[in-house]
């Protein structure tokens, strides 16, 4: 048997590998072709598999003219596995270099992955991820907020008199809403998702959404999805009126999954280290862990050349990574 091989996104056996490999909602392969309705990029899950230890890391191919480069879809998943190889970097070079890719994007997700899987070289972070330990009781999760959470959610019980948990009126705000807020807060071309991608999501069995209604209007909505091993703050989506509500709503989210005995859930992060949106996450006394992304060159001369036709700087390994691919 082949020490790689990939497994498509239309493919059931991805679900198969990943039973009994911790992962997150990302690695799955329902989350990955959700990605793939908006990107049409080749999306698979790679596999490493020697001496009854399995590696894993979805990927999706991106052409860059004539060449090709990978990345991790859109999501925390990264590498994890059932155990470590000593032999596995040396594998991971030579599936790379077998299939031609230039170089790699690829975002770890530091519940799952592991230092072996990758060279400390590689890996840059710039911000951090947040997650709250569910294994808590929720005494314990309220004693860990700061004292503007502890007011919020000391009024809970009131605030979900007025929820929502009806995921068709819920999956409507949300696309309907979702363009003019990415819009306002000035988001990344990255968040923007074909209307297929949301509603793929949105219909999924493990993804959990609620929202918050005012004079019999929905004015703001929470989208979580897990995995048996996490659970993962997806999308949260406000009118104007409705931003009060992530609080609440986020706590509605975390009392969910405690009772489905999830042990984890992904906060996300910030854009950067301590900024106002990761404060925000860390007023829920949830802990951070840094955020690794790996650059991984694997041709160097195709690189350089990609670089210099678009006029990028090839040593500019701190900013926008593939450097070609800047715009």
């Amino acid at each position: 048997m082949s020490i790689h091989r990939i497994i498509p996104s239309d493919s059931t056996e991805w679900d198969k590998t990943l039973e009994g490999i911790n992962h997150s909602f990302a690695h799955t392969r329902q989350s990955c072709l959700a990605m793939k309705l908006t990107t049409g990029y080749n999306t698979y899950l790679y596999v490493f598999e020697k001496d009854n230890v399995i590696i894993v890391c979805p990927l999706a191919e991106r052409k860059f003219n004539s060449y090709t480069d990978i990345v991790t879809p859109y999501g925390f998943s990264g590498f994890t596995g059932n155990g470590l190889h000593p032999d596995f970097l040396k594998y991971w070079d030579e599936f790379t270099k077998e299939n031609n890719f230039v170089c790699g994007y690829l975002s770890q997700n530091p519940l799952f992955t592991k230092k072996d899987y990758y060279h400390s070289e590689d890996s840059y972070s710039n911000t951090n991820l947040y997650f709250l330990d569910l294994r808590q009781s929720l005494t314990e999760l309220f004693d860990n907020l700061d004292a503007n959470r502890k007011r919020i959610i000391k009024n809970f019980r009131q605030a979900e008199a007025s929820f929502t948990y009806n995921k068709t009126s819920l999956t409507e705000f949300f696309i309907s809403n979702n363009h003019n807020f990415l819009k306002s807060i000035n988001a990344s071309e990255a968040n923007y998702f074909k209307r297929e991608t949301l509603e793929y999501i949105c219909g999924l069995e493990n993804v959990y959404m609620a929202g918050a209604v005012e004079k019999d209007k929905i004015v703001s909505v929470y989208i979580f999805a897990h995995t048996e091993y996490s659970a993962d703050c997806l999308f949260n989506v406000p009118l104007p009126e409705g931003r009060k509500y992530a609080p609440t709503l986020l706590w509605a989210g975390l009392k969910y999954y405690k009772s489905k005995k999830i042990p984890v859930m992904n906060l996300g992060g910030g854009l950067k280290e301590d900024d106002s949106i990761a404060m925000s996450k860390e007023r829920f006394g949830a802990y951070k862990l840094p955020f690794i992304n790996l650059k991984q060159i694997y041709n160097k001369n195709v690189y350089e050349k990609l670089c210099a036709e678009v006029n990028a700087d090839k040593d500019d390994m701190n900013g926008y990574f593939p450097a070609y691919r800047r715009k």
